[in-house]
C-alpha cells in the first residue's frame, strides 16, 4: 500500500479501520513485513535473521543497525560486562528514588554529563523514557514548547501527556522558527516559559541543522534549549562526543538527551544539564522516579564504551571514512543521496511505494536495511536508510551498492 492508501486507512471510522488494518498487516506479514524482523546471535555487521517463509535463520549483511561503532559485540566491552555480573549481579533492585541507585550510576552520570559540558545527568532505560523525563518533569500547561517537526514520537507523545501548549517548526527554516518565538513573546510576554527542542543528527536523513544560529535565537528570547542527540554521540565530533563537539558548541544548550543504545552499543539513555535542572528531574520526573535503575552490567557496558571512545579514536575515524566511501560509491552508481557527516545515508527513489518493495527484495537477497516511509516522513519523501558501521569493509559496501543497483533496475 502506498502512502496515500495509508492516509485513507487512518481516516476511516474505528471499527472499519480496525478490520482493514488487521487484514492489511496480516497480509504484510505473509509477504515478509520488514518491521520486527527476528534476529539471532550477536548484534554485528552480519547477523542471523529469520527467513521470510520458513523458521530457518540465515546470515545477512546488516546496514540497518544503530551500533555504528560495532560496540554491541566488542570483546573489551563484553569482558567488562562479565566482570560486572560477577561483582554486582544482574539488576539494580529498584528505582533510583529507592534502592536502585549506586555509586556506579552516579559515576557514569557524571561522565556522560561531561560529553555535553554539563554539570550532571540522569540515566534512564531508553531514549523514549528520557524524552518523557524532561518534558513531563520540567513542563506543564503554564509553559509552551516549540519543537522540531522531525522530533521523535516520544517527544510528541510526552507533550500530549503533559498537556503543554505547542508549536512545531521546520529546522531548515529558522526564520520561521524565530517568528513563532517572537509571536509567543508578543502575545504572552514573560508569562510563559518557552522551551524548544531540536534533533542534532536527524534520524530520518543524518543531516545536521544550523545549530549555532538556532541556539542564538533561543538565547535572544530566553528560550530553554533541549538537543536530542540520539544519533550524534559516537558518530560525529572529533572524539565522538556528538553534535555539540562537531559544531564546537559544547556547553551551549541547556539540556542534551542522548542514547546509549546506538553508537555506544548497549542500552539506556541520559539527559544532561545544569545542577538545578537535573535536580528537578531527579525529584519531579515520574519516568525517572518510578522506573528501575539501569542494571549494573549495562552500566559497565556504557562505561567501557566510553573507555573506547577516549582511548581508541580509530573507531570514530573508521566510521567517518566508511561513510565517505559509501556516499561516493552510491553517487557513482547514480543514486540520489543526502551527504552528511553522520552514520546515516538516505537513498531517495522517486516512485511512491517503490522503496517498500525494494527493501523486501533486498532482504530476500541478504541485505538488512531500514526504510523511512509515511508516517515517519511526508508522502513522497520515502527513502532507504542505510546505517554505516565502522567495521564494514570496502568489499561489503561495494557489494551492497551492487545489490541495490541491480534490484532497483529489476523492479
Amino acid at each position: 500500500m502506498d502512502s496515500r492508501g495509508l492516509i485513507e486507512l487512518e481516516r476511516m471510522p474505528f471499527k472499519e479501520r480496525l478490520k482493514q488494518q488487521y487484514e492489511f498487516y496480516l497480509k504484510e506479514l505473509d509477504n515478509g513485513y520488514m518491521m520486527g524482523r527476528q534476529g539471532s546471535g550477536p548484534v554485528d555487521k552480519t547477523m542471523q535473521y529469520k527467513d521470510l517463509h520458513s523458521d530457518e535463520f540465515r546470515e545477512v549483511l546488516v546496514f540497518g543497525s544503530n551500533s555504528y561503532l560495532g560496540f554491541s559485540n566488542n570483546p573489551y566491552i563484553k569482558q567488562k560486562v562479565k566482570d560486572a555480573v560477577d561483582r554486582y549481579g544482574i539488576g539494580s533492585g529498584g528505582s533510583p528514588a529507592f534502592s536502585g541507585y549506586t555509586r556506579q550510576h552516579k559515576d557514569l552520570e557524571l561522565r556522560l554529563a561531561k560529553l555535553a559540558g554539563h554539570d550532571d545527568a540522569v540515566l534512564l532505560p531508553g531514549g523514549y523514557m528520557a524524552n518523557l523525563c524532561w518534558v513531563t518533569g520540567l513542563m506543564n500547561r503554564n509553559d509552551v514548547i516549540v519543537y522540531d517537526k522531525n522530533s521523535h514520537a516520544s517527544v510528541i507523545n510526552a507533550i500530549k501527556m503533559a498537556g503543554v501548549p505547542f508549536y512545531s517548526f521546520d529546522p531548515e527554516n529558522l526564520e520561521d522558527f524565530e517568528r513563532i518565538i517572537q509571536r509567543i513573546r508578543a502575545r504572552d510576554g514573560e508569562a510563559k516559559q518557552i522551551f524548544s527542542t531540536v534533533e542534532g543528527v536527524r534520524s530520518v536523513d543524518g543531516s545536521i541543522i544550523e545549530l549555532e544560529r538556532y541556539i542564538q535565537i533561543c538565547r535572544n528570547n530566553d528560550v530553554i534549549t533541549i538537543l536530542d542527540d540520539a544519533h550524534g554521540v559516537g558518530t560525529v565530533g572529533e572524539t565522538g562526543k556528538g553534535t555539540l563537539e562537531h559544531l564546537n558548541l559544547i556547553g551551549q544548550v541547556d539540556l542534551r538527551m542522548s542514547t546509549c543504545s546506538k553508537a555506544l552499543g548497549a542500552q539506556g539513555a541520559f539527559v544532561s544539564g545544569s545542577k538545578e535542572l537535573i535536580f528537578l528531574l531527579r525529584n519531579f520526573s515520574y519516568p525517572y522516579l518510578f522506573t528501575s535503575g539501569l542494571a549494573q552490567p549495562t552500566i559497565a557496558a556504557i562505561d567501557a564504551a566510553l573507555d573506547l571512545l577516549e582511548n581508541e579514536p580509530h573507531h570514530v575515524q573508521n566510521l567517518r571514512a566508511n561513510v565517505r566511501y559509501m556516499q561516493d560509491a552510491l553517487e557513482n552508481a547514480g543514486f540520489r543521496i543526502l551527504r552528511g557527516d553522520s552514520g546515516i545515508i538516505p537513498v531517495f527513489f522517486d516512485k511512491d511505494g517503490h522503496v517498500h518493495r525494494l527493501n523486501k527484495e533486498l532482504y530476500r537477497q541478504g541485505l538488512f536495511a531500514n526504510i523511512m516511509e509515511y508516517p515517519m516522513v511526508p508522502p513522497g519523501a520515502e527513502r532507504l536508510r542505510l546505517s554505516i558501521m565502522s567495521t564494514h569493509t570496502h568489499e561489503e559496501m561495494d557489494r551492497v551498492v551492487q545489490m541495490i543497483d541491480a534490484t532497483n533496475r529489476s523492479l
